[in-house]
């Protein structure tokens, strides 16, 4: 498997996780080359495996069993993960647009994107939902279960007489068999003739299984709009609908067009080697692909099957040797869900439905999924058998800080600065000159590697870095870059260094400030650092200022660094850490010049956790505090990874807060020690000024919350 010592001499770029590029990077775990740099791009942190999703809309299965975690798969597999949609393919200058407008560079490409099913008929969009993708299909059937009324006549309409709009149908008529609806009822509509590339027997077949199941359906008929009551035909009539599908088949994105990459029909056009027509270095696979045998349709089947060639002709043309054809089959097995117990068994114009058939299929289905979680078992493994029992994984991020306690300790070596130019004490989140009548403020942050995508780190980075200027009440200004990078090809540093500062200027641009210099230089890993330079005319906020009576907000949810490390580890959901991610990447400086103004003290949480910058503020105030646990906002997923006992590199260290704090709760406390990446701002804020910050932070995307008040005592914080 690739590791943090390769060195990567080109890039391959995946775009887009469907069945073949997933099972590409399967198999390259196994055989690689270690040359070569692997990134998959996908919108979405997880792929829905097709062939489960009719059992999870049954409610036959759960939902990590239909779907892959993208981030798991990626740290198994040495891949890097970038969470961005891709607006155009730039085939002169080997590049990738995406949409946050981010740039990336390529020397070979797979383009593995699928297809949606979104049909051009009017309020479609609005009113209408499409079966793909099959993870937003998926979160769409949950949220209209929970709203159906047990009582009321319901009417379900899906449009498409396929394969896929069947045994959909199927699924959906037994989970809503299992629920207390007393009368519902599911049509079936298509232009021309229902399942008609299946043989005369197979068409009979299925629709005797759907009458007998009451699935109405309907041919020969066309729909011209969609409106929030129903289907419009093309003769005028309305049917009534709660919820409208579209399962009509693959629909061509515009990606091949914009791009101006040979296509049919907004299909890109590929040879029988599976390589882009006029694109040396480009393959394209699955859905998205036209193939030119007529016998490969829009079929997981097929995409399955394409992997190992994909595989094969990418290392074959890393060594410039001839390309092997795809060999497609003329016809491929198909089973589909009927009940939960049944299955129907097509191949070779028969057709029969068998409770073995269910068992066969489910056979299948688990065996797709399973052996991509074997991956991270394997690395898991691996990982236990290279460590001590006394070593444990260190985390990235600021989860890797040096603990509060060994710092205080090295710290009290420090001179006396001895300069009336210097303001600031040691323990405020920069350090403060005064010249004049201004005040300049300082710091230096810099972070271990948590994710493989720079571009990603270097912005949270960034952001990470400006919370100790914004908590001072400061303006950024200027800013010096510290970045480290493994030995590679010179292009390949290039492209890093060059990802590394447009993902800075992504966030430094918006707030105004300046690169003005740095260091770049050569070593095992990559670490991204900033040193900042922030003005201004007013007295900064330091954390000595905190009065009895103030009450604690918080900017932002805890949690990130528990969700990292369960990342490291393969644990939790995708896009619980893409939601993280998200919210990492939010700028607070809107938030924090709300707060300078009527605060009292200020800081923002890192390394040490809440525990460690509260006790910071108190300690410093002379005052105490009250903290509300059941008021502190959690990330989602990080409570579900704490109670598996899942915990930060520097958890122990800040752990060592309780000896100044009384816990009087039973709850779980472990949230208060856990460190934070670009975290929350903490700020202290007379009780009248409370919803004015409140209001304001709604106004600005932050749901900042009460979590404590300030007291009159020792320096402790009572939690309750």
């Amino acid at each position: 498997m690739n590791s943090e010592e390769s060195f990567f001499e080109r890039d391959l770029v995946l775009i887009g996780a469907g069945h073949t590029n997933c099972l590409f990077l399967k198999m390259w775990a196994m055989k690689s080359n270690p040359s070569l740099r692997v990134t998959l791009i996908n919108p979405d942190p997880i792929s829905s495996y097709t062939g489960m999703l009719p059992a999870l809309v049954a409610g036959l299965c759960a939902k990590s069993d239909a779907q892959i975690n993208l981030f798991s798969l990626c740290r198994a597999t040495g891949t890097r993960l970038i969470i961005d949609t891709v607006k155009k393919i730039d085939k002169k200058k080997s590049q990738i647009m995406c949409k946050t407008g981010r740039i990336v560079n390529f020397d070979l490409l797979s383009i593995n994107i699928g297809s949606n099913s979104v049909p051009l008929i009017n309020g479609f969009k609005k009113f209408g939902c499409s079966v793909r993708p099959l993870a937003s299909f998926q979160e769409r059937w949950e949220n209209f279960l929970e709203s159906i009324n047990e009582k009321s006549s319901l009417v379900i309409c899906v449009i498409g007489g396929g394969l896929a709009s069947i045994e959909l149908s199927f699924a959906m008529d037994i989970r809503l068999k299992e629920t207390e609806l007393e009368d519902f009822k599911i049509k079936i509509f298509e232009s021309g003739k229902a399942f008609e590339k299946l043989s005369p027997n197979q068409q009979r077949y299925l629709k005797t299984k759907a009458k007998l199941r009451k699935i109405e359906i309907i041919e020969n008929t066309t729909i011209k709009e969609v409106s929030n009551n129903g289907l419009v035909q093309k003769n005028g009539n309305l049917v009534h609908a709660d919820f409208i599908i579209s399962c009509i088949g693959p629909q061509p994105n515009d990606l091949f067009k914009k791009s101006k990459i040979e296509n049919k029909d907004g299909y890109v056009c590929v040879d029988e080697t599976l390589r882009v027509i006029g694109f040396q270095n480009a393959f394209a696979v699955g859905d998205c692909a036209h193939f030119p045998s007529e016998a490969v349709d829009k079929s997981g089947v097929y995409a399955v099957r394409q992997a190992p060639i994909l595989h094969k002709n990418i290392l074959k043309f890393l060594k410039n040797e001839q390309l092997i054809r795809f060999k497609p089959q003329s016809d491929y097995l198909k089973l589909i869900v009927y009940e939960d117990a049944s299955a129907i068994f097509l191949r070779n114009g028969v057709a029969f439905s068998a409770k073995w058939v269910w068992s066969l299929k489910s056979f299948i289905d688990k065996k797709f999924i399973t052996n991509f979680k074997k991956l991270s078992d394997m690395v898991t493994k691996d990982l236990e058998n290279a460590q001590s029992n006394s070593q444990k994984m260190l985390c990235g991020g600021c989860g890797s800080k040096v603990g509060n306690v060994i710092l205080e300790s090295s710290l009290r070596k420090l001179s006396d600065p001895g300069s009336k130019h210097i303001v600031s004490e040691i323990g405020d989140d920069a350090a403060i000159i005064k010249f004049n009548s201004s005040f300049q403020a300082l710091t230096t942050d810099h972070l271990r590697s948590f994710t493989k995508d720079v571009w990603l780190q270097s912005k949270i980075t960034a952001l990470h870095a400006l919370g100790d200027i914004w908590a001072m009440g400061s303006n950024p200004e200027i800013a010096l870059t510290n970045i480290i990078i493994p030995e590679s090809s010179n292009e390949i540093q290039k492209r890093t260094i060059e990802e590394i500062i447009d993902g800075a200027n992504s966030v430094f641009g918006a707030e105004g400030v300046k690169i003005v210099g740095g260091h770049t230089s050569l070593g095992k890993e990559i670490v991204i650092g900033f040193t900042l330079g922030g003005f201004s005319k007013k007295q900064p906020k330091t954390v000595d200022k905190a009065c009895v009576g103030d009450q604690i907000i918080l900017t932002k949810p805890l949690g990130s660094g528990v969700l990292l490390a369960g990342e490291m580890r393969f644990e939790g959901e995708g896009q619980h850490l893409k939601n993280l991610f998200d919210a990492m990447c939010q700028s607070q400086s809107s938030i924090a010049k709300v707060l300078s103004k009527v605060a009292n003290s200020m800081t923002d949480i890192t390394g040490f956790g809440l525990a460690g910058h509260l006790l910071n503020i108190v300690s410093k105030s002379n005052v105490g505090a009250k903290l509300f646990l059941d008021q502190v906002p959690v990330y989602p997923g990080a409570k579900n990874l704490i109670a598996k006992d899942i915990r930060s590199s520097i958890f122990e260290n800040n752990y060592m807060y309780t000896e100044k704090m009384i816990i009087k709760t039973t709850a779980n406390t472990d949230i208060l020690f856990d460190p934070q990446t670009s975290g929350p701002l903490l700020a202290t804020v007379p009780k009248d000024k409370v919803k004015g910050v409140i209001a304001a932070g709604e106004d600005f995307g932050f749901h900042c919350k009460v979590i404590g008040e300030l007291t009159n005592g020792k320096p402790y914080i009572e939690v309750l």
